[in-house]
């Protein structure tokens, strides 16, 4: 998506180097099944290394933004830019409609999306929470989501909300299905007794499913482990007006802090949320 929107930026089209057969078979076996529309945005050529020139961009740090406007007139017909993970919505976010089209999964993948809400809730304002455990809790750079802010922050948003919306539900999604029921297990929808808030456990079938749920279903996300960069686009790409939350990474250990500039990497209408170890309180940061 960055390629993409780099592209519109200088008014240049983006092809795809057909001399490396790997970009071939990521794009026609991995991205096309599920995104069929972003293949119309290559163009495929055989590019000799010698016709194109180099540059570097987004070099060093993960979550910054290098403009590349400061290209615009460069008049060689060939540019690669080469950098490091391009983890900025300023690269793309100036065509933010067009990223969310060729991002909308298949009809089949809603389809599949739609059986892990029960019926019964369609209709209610739902609050998503993401998380993310996994390689996160032993890799000694990332902050895995922690489940005290989880839940404080859950319980936070749906007293919030429950004051302009009388049924409000969680639906959860991540990658530690046993962690997040120890979080929940009190509040969950299989449960028949009396509870705070109904909560729907999604079970981990497939991104693209996650991706599609959120995009149809959530009022409200939330971003438990700052630094993931799924909990990030599925609030990206999340249903149309809806509202994202994410824990303020500068309170955890996530080393990514070091790399990050908070106003290239979080839109400006997210909203920041502070948690205190001691009391257990939520605030957000306006």
């Amino acid at each position: 998506m960055t390629l993409i929107g780099i592209g519109d930026t200088l008014q240049r089209r983006v092809l795809v180097n057909a001399t490396d057969l790997n970009n071939i078979r990521i794009l026609a076996n991995e991205i096309y099944p599920i995104f069929p529309k972003i293949i119309d945005e290559f163009e495929f050529r055989m590019i000799p290394t010698a016709a194109a020139t180099r540059q570097d961009l987004s070099v060093g740090k993960c979550c910054t933004f290098d403009d590349p406007k400061q290209f615009i007139s460069r008049p060689e017909k060939h540019l690669i830019f080469d950098g490091r993970y391009f983890q900025s919505f300023k690269y793309f976010n100036h065509i933010r409609l067009k990223i969310r089209e060729l991002l909308k999964p298949k009809d089949q993948i809603f389809q599949k999306a739609e059986c892990l809400l029960p019926e019964r809730h369609r209709n209610d304002f739902i609050i998503c929470p993401h998380i993310r455990r996994g390689d996160f809790q032993t890799d000694d750079f990332h902050q895995p989501t922690d489940p005290k802010f989880t839940r404080a922050a859950t319980d936070f948003l749906v007293d919030y909300y429950r004051k302009s919306h009388p049924r409000v539900t969680v639906a959860v999604f991540g990658n530690d299905v046993k962690f997040v029921y120890e979080v929940f297990k009190d509040l969950l929808d299989t449960i028949n007794l009396p509870r705070k808030y109904s909560v729907v456990l999604t079970p981990t079938l497939a991104p693209e499913i996650d991706l599609a749920f959120t995009r149809k279903f959530c009022d409200v996300t939330l971003i438990t482990a700052p630094s993931s960069t799924f909990g990030w686009w599925l609030s990206y790409l999340s249903k149309e007006g809806s509202v994202t939350y994410y824990r303020n990474i500068q309170e955890t250990q996530d080393k990514v802090a070091n790399e990050m500039k908070e106003e290239d990497f979080y839109p400006p209408e997210w909203i920041k949320l502070r948690y205190d170890n001691v009391t257990g309180r939520i605030d957000t940061f306006f």
